[in-house]
């Protein structure tokens, strides 16, 4: 995995990229459990020391920032990992538009290639035709055009396949 200047981290496959998450997600959570623990202590001691009610409140609402700042530290975790998470996808999302592009393409240049060679058989053939003299020489016109024609079909679907 590569570190990115964003802080995410580029991953090669879908188990490095759900690995990081699920660390991530496991992290984030002992930090806040601990975090809220932490805050849960004090806000403890601090209410047991409290002398008035304002300051009973004062407390209140600390315990109640420091679990608001313990989610805030969680989910800043979870948002790096769900970042590269979210990348490893969209690249893999990239790469199959690109080879679904590239196929799209050279079927369009399979299928020219494809007519261009039929045209040309038509053409040979018609050219060995008008120039037999028997139907033997006929006969072979044909044949070589049936030919040519079978492997035009073949390049094509190979080429259609790879």
């Amino acid at each position: 995995m590569e570190t990115e200047d964003m802080g995410t981290e580029k991953t090669q496959t879908h188990d490095e990229a759900r690995k990081l998450l699920d660390d991530a997600w496991s992290a984030a959570g002992k930090a806040f459990k601990e975090a809220k623990t932490q805050a849960d202590i004090i806000y403890g001691e601090a209410k047991k020391a409290a002398v008035d009610k304002d300051a009973r409140k004062r407390a209140d609402e600390a315990h109640k920032q420091a679990i608001e700042d313990a989610k805030q530290v969680r989910d800043a975790i979870t948002n790096v990992a769900l970042a590269t998470f979210t990348e490893f996808w969209k690249k893999q999302k990239q790469d199959v538009d690109d080879a679904a592009a590239n196929k799209k393409e050279r079927g369009i240049q399979a299928e020219k290639a494809y007519k261009e060679a039929k045209k040309q058989a038509d053409a040979d053939r018609k050219l060995a035709r008008d120039k037999a003299v028997d139907s033997s020489a006929r006969d072979e016109a044909n044949a070589a055009h049936k030919t040519a024609g079978k492997q035009a079909k073949k390049d094509y679907e190979d080429a259609m396949n790879s």
